[in-house]
């Protein structure tokens, strides 16, 4: 029941296919099955709930709205959840329980809950101040676009910057731990700190720069950051952002940053830094702040062309040996040192050296030696760029 009512809001409200996937699949989801369980509990034991079993409830309320759910959002669900509770009890209630008695229960159940629900919410929403984060959400996303955006600001109060960093990011990737939120069920497991508790970490700690423009969408967002006049100046300035957002997220995060020169050039920074985020991913790069500069070897090679794909291929016949492609990898990353390759794999020199032969037999190549490994490390940045390829 929880999973259907979850599902017709993600498919028929905007604003919850901008939530991150671990928030819909673990908070939204097992606080809603849980409303759902109090409902037919309350059901089923002929009572209302008690101010307890209410406050869970209510403190969800207050969660979505520092999700940035609108609260007619937040209301549909429970009319969804009832929706979806009142099939099922229609259909295994017993005759001690007539449709008309199991309705007027349903309605005195909404009315003590979303009224309450309703209030939290407002109360969070006046106190994160919501009006300012939505003005500076907006001009992010006008910005981004390429819409003018300097009467929009007028309009707001705002100043604006002439020239701004764009800085696109990703949040980390969650490990699975403890139960998906207080009062869920023992089986419903979420992280240790979950995504949703990191991305509302995340938005505070830039609520509280008031210069910097900022769009969350799923799993990552946006920043712009006005730029200082004088490059040391600058990339100071970015570097202690950069530590902000990790500090919020509790881990080093992965990004990408490029520079506009004008409001007109903050599409096809965002573009540029959106594709050296994405290559950094690809190519399994450690979490860090990375520039076009940064990754320019990597960024020209995982273009699309003959040449990539001839390269790519180069790495064919080692698909077979999964632990050989990863053993390529380590030796290169390593700057081909022996000792750091085999501890970084934990295997025994010996063992490395044996691999290393392998992957020569197999490919060609001999990755102790300075040709072959430049070939090598350009045949495995195509292959990585594109996910890896068919044999042929």
């Amino acid at each position: 029941m929880a999973q259907a009512a979850v599902d017709t809001c993600v498919r028929e409200i905007p604003a919850y296919r901008e939530l991150p996937a671990s928030v819909l699949e673990g908070d939204l989801l097992a606080n809603t099955r849980a409303v759902i369980e109090l409902f037919l509990t309350t059901i089923a034991e002929g009572r209302p709930p008690t101010e307890r079993e209410l406050d869970l409830p209510i403190s969800w309320g207050a969660e979505r709205a520092r999700d940035g759910v609108p609260l007619h959002a937040v209301l549909r669900i429970y009319l969804l959840g009832a929706r979806e509770a009142w099939q099922q009890a229609v259909v295994t209630a017993g005759p001690e329980l007539s449709p008309e008695a199991l309705a007027l229960a349903m309605l005195d159940f909404l009315g003590t809950v979303t009224p309450r629900v309703a209030e939290a919410y407002q109360q969070e929403y006046a106190d994160l101040d919501f009006e300012h984060r939505e003005q500076r959400q907006h001009l992010a996303g006008a910005l981004l676009a390429g819409r003018p955006a300097w009467r929009t600001a007028e309009r707001f109060g705002r100043t604006l910057a002439d020239q701004y960093e764009v800085i696109t990011f990703r949040l980390p990737e969650p490990t699975p731990g403890t139960p998906a939120s207080p009062g869920g069920r023992a089986d419903v497991l979420a992280p240790a700190r979950s995504t949703a508790t990191v991305f509302r970490a995340i938005r505070a700690e830039f609520d509280r720069l008031p210069d910097v423009l900022a769009t969350f969408k799923g799993d990552g967002g946006t920043l712009l950051l006005p730029a200082l006049q004088g490059e040391p100046a600058h990339e100071q300035e970015v570097s202690r952002l950069f530590a902000r957002l990790n500090a919020a997220a509790g881990t080093r995060c992965m990004a990408a940053a490029a520079l506009a020169h004008s409001h007109e050039a903050i599409p096809d920074a965002y573009t540029e830094a959106a594709e050296v985020l994405a290559l950094g991913e690809s190519l399994r790069c450690a979490p860090g702040l990375y520039r076009l500069a940064d990754l320019a070897v990597e960024y020209q090679l995982a273009k699309p062309s003959p040449a990539r794909d001839a390269l790519a291929r180069r790495i064919a016949p080692l698909m077979a040996h999964p632990h050989l492609i990863v053993t390529l990898r380590e030796f290169l990353a390593v700057g081909c040192h022996r000792a750091a390759a085999a501890a970084a794999l934990t295997i025994h020199r010996n063992t490395l050296t044996y691999r290393l032969g392998r992957i020569q037999v197999l490919t060609g190549y001999d990755a102790t030696q300075s040709a072959d490994m430049r070939q090598l490390a350009a045949a495995i940045t195509a292959f990585d760029s594109i996910g890896g390829i068919d044999r042929p």
